[in-house]
């Protein structure tokens, strides 16, 4: 059998191939589920036709077989069906993952470096990354994840804060504000904010915020439902994507209500488990959501490629 046949990703004419290639792919348990199939779509949507950062491979008939793309700029995801995958294809499309961001590097009198995310169950895997000279790093992001139809408690802030949703668009200069406070590395402005409020997977009841007595939001939570998955797949799911405190209201339980709240109301919608991801070096987020009944059911280990141009 020959080899399947390479090309650019073309926008929209081969979108809706990779939407299916995708959720084909993802209603395999061991496959980890980020990036979000809408996040992945919006991101192609953003790129220009015949783009040389995303790329299919295909049959004879001209079937996608395969896609993978460099995410954020460093960051390969790839997906080959079942039926085609092999260690031949998947070491195609890390090489091509490579060539792909040394050439920016060389663009840019830059380090060329390469991410590949892989399961810490995903032996095979792990094994080839190794062959094809790829190192681990000493981090990993911990995957977690809760069963929305297990009990959940009831939130509760100090006496005078508010818990509640984001009110509209109309908050966006305060829910920036907030978190900037939170996060001192935050490069989210006013735009960034109303187009993730704009975006598919937005749901107002999902946005949420604590209100200080004083009226100055003091935290806030932002989750996203997972809409393509959601539709095609097996399960119901939303993301807990983020979740910040101004320092001077940290340590007052205001990091558990949002997350318990959150969990309500994606219940209230229907929803049957919620996702997230944090750092392996953040203690205290895993803290925090393992007391709101979140599980670790596996580590996502970073594989890297890093050479000097």
């Amino acid at each position: 059998m020959e080899p399947p046949a390479s090309r650019p990703y073309h926008h929209p004419d081969d979108l809706a191939a990779v939407t299916r290639l995708l959720l084909t792919c993802r209603a395999e348990e061991r496959i980890d589920p980020w990036p979000p199939v809408h996040e992945i779509r919006l991101c192609l949507g953003a790129l220009h036709d015949g783009c040389a950062d995303a790329r299919l491979w295909v049959d004879c008939a001209g079937v996608p077989l395969a896609f993978a793309m460099i995410w954020e700029g460093d960051i390969l995801i790839y997906s080959a069906l079942p039926r085609a995958c092999d260690e031949v294809l998947e070491a195609r499309m890390i090489c091509w993952g490579m060539e792909r961001v040394r050439a920016a590097a060389e663009r840019h009198g830059e380090r060329s470096i390469l991410c590949i995310p892989v399961r810490d169950d995903d032996l095979r895997r792990m094994a080839l990354l190794a062959r094809l000279g790829l190192r681990c790093e000493e981090w990993c992001v911990v995957r977690m994840q809760r069963r929305l139809t297990d009990p959940i408690a009831v939130p509760c802030v100090p006496p005078g804060f508010v818990l509640r949703p984001v009110a509209s668009e109309i908050e966006v200069p305060a829910l920036v504000d907030v978190h900037h406070a939170a996060f001192a590395t935050a490069a989210e402005n006013a735009a960034d904010r109303v187009a993730w409020m704009r975006g598919p997977a937005y749901v107002p009841d999902l946005d949420l915020v604590v209100e200080a007595p004083d009226g100055a939001l003091a935290a806030f939570c932002r989750c996203s439902v997972a809409v393509e998955e959601n539709m095609r797949l097996s399960y119901s799911a939303a993301w807990i994507d983020l979740i910040g405190t101004r320092p001077e209201y940290r340590c007052r339980g205001l990091g558990q209500a949002l997350v318990l709240q959150a969990l309500w109301q994606m219940r209230a919608l229907g929803l049957d488990r919620a996702l997230l991801g944090t750092g392996s070096w953040n203690t205290g987020a895993q803290q925090l959501f393992i007391a709101c009944g979140f599980c670790i059911p596996y580590r996502i280990l970073w594989y890297v490629c890093d050479e000097e141009t």
